[in-house]
């Protein structure tokens, strides 16, 4: 019986060297010295339709995350929009809507020429916007509603601005369609 107790006590014991071993070289292995320099993924797409050549011929895209300041806030993605003439649109998401959303009496569906087997667009509410003629000709967009294909190989997006209230509001009304293909 004395036996069996000293080999579990050396099992035992060889157990803690062996943890406090990995213990060990997890503190040894190599650190980084400074976080990775923050970039903002973008993309850049050129006009496919008259309305988005009248805006700007080339746009650059970028989604990106923000981490709020108080610890129980939401992280916010936010969406921007640059391009000729001065186009600076900055946007922070509100979320995923059906296309069959209202807008000035007409479906998100028709007014962004979609397929009835589309399932969602994401809504932005825009915080600043800048350049002329910019995304809405008769002032400032309140929202941008934007869609992009899941499918693959079809790299196209389709940006409409929104004035008034949120899209499906009585009083929003949509701006111009644009579109435009990855360059």
């Amino acid at each position: 019986m004395l036996r069996v107790a000293f080999v579990a006590l050396a099992l035992v014991v060889a157990g803690c060297n062996q943890q406090s071993s990995s213990t060990d070289t997890a503190t040894n292995a190599p650190q980084l010295d400074s976080p990775a320099p923050e970039s903002q993924p973008s993309r850049t797409f050129a006009a496919a339709n008259d309305a988005a050549r009248a805006v700007a011929n080339e746009i650059t895209v970028a989604v990106t995350q923000e981490f709020p300041d108080a610890a129980d806030a939401d992280i916010q993605e936010r969406l921007s929009l640059t391009g000729g003439n001065g186009l600076n649109v900055s946007a922070l998401v509100t979320g995923a809507i059906s296309p069959a959303t209202q807008v000035g009496g007409q479906t998100l569906r028709a007014l962004l020429e979609l397929a009835v087997e589309e399932p969602q667009v994401l809504v932005y509410r825009v915080t600043e916007a800048a350049g002329s003629p910019g995304l809405c000709a008769g002032g400032a967009p309140t929202f941008v509603v934007v869609w992009e294909p899941s499918a693959p190989g079809d790299a196209s997006i389709k940006i409409l601005g929104i004035t008034g209230g949120a899209p499906g509001a009585g009083d929003s009304r949509a701006c111009a369609m644009l579109e435009y293909r990855r360059s």
